[in-house]
């Protein structure tokens, strides 16, 4: 087979594997939120991710009582997806004993990981790493190389910029964009994030945007630099009353 036929096969691999995982990603938006679902969400940070998803949920004005937000057990990926899950699990061992606040969910109708890519791929681990997400029944809001690259589609607008290889570059991007540092501590994330936290929703057109330009490019996943971290503001979106929605209904990717 010639180069340039062996070439097309892949891209065309590529593009079917593509459209597959399009179709699973519909059928889970059908059902991907509900007004007044719990959720729990675990990240790999312990300062960034926290801190933002605090804010977001603020400025969809969601009850703090049924959404969750925690740094997992380390920096790993694989250890912020089992905290998920044990921590599910706690909750409905909590439930069964009685042990609850009133308000308090039985369960989480949602788990959430919040993770990074770059360390994973490095590893050679990322596919170990979605299928303990998949068999922990964790749903997975990763960013390639890092979370960092969600925070710069609020700051930056659309892009697709090449020079993001790691967490480290897309770091001094986000500081750069800001002027400012972002992540030392709490307070110093609460208001840089804070200055910008309402820019969300053009983040996740943004982000969507970003993903049909690796599909049309048949980039090999995870597509550097791009995040699933749009997802799960479509759901806490989705979960909200309907007159405190940003969104409208998810583009058919």
């Amino acid at each position: 087979m010639t180069e340039p036929a062996l070439w097309d096969l892949n891209c065309w691999r590529k593009k079917k594997a593509m459209s597959l995982a399009r179709q699973a990603r519909r059928a889970a938006l059908s059902v991907l939120a509900r007004p007044g679902d719990s959720f729990l969400v675990v990240t790999e940070g312990t300062v960034t991710e926290p801190v933002y998803f605090s804010l977001l949920l603020r400025e969809l004005q969601l009850s703090l009582v049924r959404i969750k937000v925690q740094p997992g057990d380390a920096s790993d990926p694989r250890h912020v997806i089992e905290t998920a899950a044990r921590e599910a699990k706690e909750q409905e061992r909590k439930a069964r004993k009685g042990l609850l606040g009133l308000t308090d969910p039985l369960r989480f109708d949602q788990v959430w990981a919040v993770i990074d890519t770059d360390v994973a791929v490095r590893m050679g681990s990322w596919n170990d790493v979605q299928q303990l997400a998949r068999a922990r029944k964790v749903s997975l809001a990763y960013s390639t190389p890092c979370f960092e690259f969600w925070l710069l589609l609020h700051l930056a607008g659309f892009t697709t910029r090449s020079d993001l290889h790691n967490g480290a570059a897309a770091k001094s991007a986000v500081k750069e964009a800001l002027g400012r540092d972002y992540s030392t501590n709490r307070d110093i994330a609460k208001e840089a994030i804070g200055s910008f936290i309402a820019k969300w929703p053009e983040a996740v057109g943004h982000a969507e945007a970003v993903r049909l330009y690796h599909q049309r490019a048949c980039t090999p996943l995870p597509c550097n630099p791009s995040t699933e971290a749009y997802r799960l503001a479509r759901a806490l979106n989705d979960s909200a009353p309907e007159h405190r929605r940003k969104l409208g209904p998810a583009r058919d990717l």
